[in-house]
């Protein structure tokens, strides 16, 4: 195992979020939180090196101060710590089933009442009896809340107001920190005449409840935990009283910390040997970036087990089966290998794209957009991934955002800002980005569609987010982006098929590199031979060689030509996306002469009309 320090672990770094929540009910009066994020992560403990889950770090930060009870859809009503829910019980007056020996009027005799009313009412829905039944215990109350949600906020409100009665009779009672699990299941998001009826009384009794002079007078808190603020309605978030906070992805401090516990820990297990990492202890910790601990912690116990160390490829790998799982493939982490070393040709559009990545390094010459156009197979996302790779950013590639399979398009935002959070600098990535956005500005597009594009497009006019972010658009359409988009985009680079010399010695470099030498005459056979031909095309022609090569060591590339050749099914295709190209491009330089002729707006409308087909 690398280790680098071997000192006594102290506690881990405390969460950020832990602080925001502390510092919402201590100086800015929050009553309401909806912690959204890593909520399914675990997070250092307060007071040891050690890790626990969501819940636990917050009943050791709030459970000295506040009764800690839990919300949860299937057991209902609970207590983390069964002395505080005796003491709140005895508080109220309220034990064994007994009626309070001092009654505080309505809201006692309402607990009394809620008994037989949870049992008739809220629970069976049968008219109410003859004979009320006596008043359950606490944990008959309690137990009758599972699976019945109406009744557990009934109860919920009426323990809040129990307890600052109590409070005012001079009791010592601490106020409720209630943690609601799951809570878009309660309160999933939707206009309020447009939920259904048992979702909108939740909704109505919650609010009714969280918006009560009574529930602020008594300190009382509520924390409504869900994976994103798009699963919850937003009549929640909304309130003067609430507060939003992320639960971030582990920061590096924090992810170091865990890699020593985590490793210390697999160490002392007697089939395990000690963890190891392929490039070192701190390059797995940068690499981790965006991973929660439990992910971490798999890495870690796959390689104490098997002995063989934690690889780039593996972290990657996971990150991007959690993100699969997460948004069904919408959005990739990629770390690029190639750079512009790796690039052959293309001086003119290679020099401009360095330039923009050079230049978002710093605020003031930083866009927030470009566009990179040109027709199919020319390789413009292979080029932009080369100059991010360079500039040292991690690249986040977007697609299938208009799927009609995908609707959470508020939630995919919500992902993306995490990670660019976590990552820092990052290349914002999108593939044919004319067909990935929709328009704000067309009926054709769905509103969750416009909200998505709305605050995609606020995202790149936030000023603070230049040099951290560069949105890099590909598309072989530019002329049909949004025009919201375009204006943030004031460079648009277009890469065309290589022409004469150039290409010649881009098929001979490319030809090279898979081990297959092609020169002078046949060299020249080859490249007229496949005029039309694509960088993609090029690709699969090399692979037919490399295939036919296995049972002919000897054929050469011509001879492969003689019984295949790529199909020109998408030629003329191909040529309109180029005239398209030429004529949105900001660099006149890079476009070629051909397309500059006194024809050249007789042959767009021609190119537009052919690719509306």
């Amino acid at each position: 195992m690398d280790t680098a320090d071997t000192k006594p672990l102290a506690p881990g770094p405390t969460p950020p979020f832990m602080e925001a929540l502390v510092d919402g009910v201590k100086h800015r009066g929050k009553r309401v939180f909806v912690l959204t994020g890593d909520v399914m992560g675990i997070f250092p403990d307060r007071e040891r090196p050690d890790y626990s889950p969501l819940e636990d770090r917050l009943c050791q930060s709030f459970g000295e101060k506040f009764t800690m009870v839990r919300l949860d859809l299937a057991l209902g009503v609970g207590f983390y710590d069964s002395d505080q829910r005796r003491s709140l019980f005895e508080a109220i007056g309220w034990a064994g089933g007994m009626r309070p020996m001092r009654d505080n009027g309505d809201t006692l005799g309402g607990l009394i009442d809620l008994g037989s009313e949870i049992v008739n009412r809220h629970l069976r829905g049968r008219a109410e009896p003859k004979k009320a039944p006596a008043p359950p215990t606490p944990e008959q109350l309690l137990d009758r809340t599972r699976q019945r949600p109406g009744a557990a906020l009934v109860l919920l409100r009426e323990l809040t107001e129990l307890a600052r009665a109590a409070q005012e009779r001079g009791e010592f009672v601490r106020p409720l920190c209630t943690i609601v699990r799951l809570a878009g299941a309660f309160f999933p998001p939707g206009e309020f005449g447009k939920l259904s009826e048992l979702d909108r009384n939740r909704l109505a009794t919650l609010l009714s409840w969280l918006s009560d002079l009574g529930y602020h007078a008594g300190g009382h808190v509520t924390i409504l935990v869900a994976d994103t603020r798009a699963e919850l309605n937003s009549r929640i978030y909304s309130l003067p009283s609430s507060q939003v906070v992320e639960v971030g992805f582990p920061d590096e401090a924090t992810r170091r910390h865990f890699v020593r516990f985590r490793s210390a820990e697999m160490e002392k297990e007697s089939e395990s040997v000690a963890p190891e990492f392929e490039n070192g202890i701190d390059d797995f910790v940068e690499e981790s970036a965006g991973l929660g601990l439990n992910a971490i912690s798999s890495l870690i116990e796959e390689s104490a087990r098997s002995g063989k160390p934690v690889t780039r490829d593996a972290v990657n790998e996971l990150l991007n089966e959690l993100l699969k799982a997460q948004l069904d493939g919408v959005v990739t982490i990629k770390r690029p290998r190639h750079g512009d070393a790796d690039l052959c040709g293309y001086q003119g559009p290679r020099d401009a794209i360095k330039r923009i990545f050079r230049d978002c390094e710093d605020p003031d010459t930083a866009i927030s957009a470009f566009v990179v156009s040109g027709p199919n197979g020319v390789g413009k996302t292979f080029n932009v991934e080369a100059h991010a790779a360079d500039s040292g950013r991690i690249v986040i590639e977007l697609s299938q955002i208009r799927s009609s399979d995908f609707g959470g398009t508020d939630r995919l935002f919500e992902m993306v800002r995490r990670y660019v959070e976590i990552y820092g600098k990052v290349a914002i990535l999108v593939d044919e980005a004319h067909a990935a956005f929709g328009s704000i500005h067309s009926g054709d597009t769905h509103e969750t569609e416009k909200r998505l594009m709305a605050n995609i497009i606020k995202m790149m006019s936030d000023k603070g987010l230049l040099s951290k972010v560069i949105w890099c658009l590909m598309t072989t359409r530019p002329d049909l982006l949004d025009p919201d988009v375009l204006s943030r985009a004031p460079k648009q680079i277009p890469i065309f098929d290589l022409e004469g010399d150039e290409r010649k010695e881009f098929f001979k470099a490319m030809f090279h590199r898979r081990g297959i030498e092609l020169e002078g005459e046949e060299l020249d056979q080859v490249v007229e031979a496949t005029g039309w031909y694509s960088n993609r095309d090029l690709d699969f022609l090399i692979r037919e060689v490399k295939s036919a090569r296995r049972d002919n060591p000897d054929i050469r590339p011509t001879d492969v030509l003689e019984t295949w050749s790529a199909s020109k099914g998408i030629v003329g295709k191909r040529a309109a996306q180029s005239i398209i190209a030429a004529s949105t491009s900001s660099y006149p330089a890079l476009v070629p002469d051909r397309f500059k002729g006194p024809d050249f707006d007789t042959e767009l409308r021609h190119a537009k009309a052919l690719l509306s087909i």
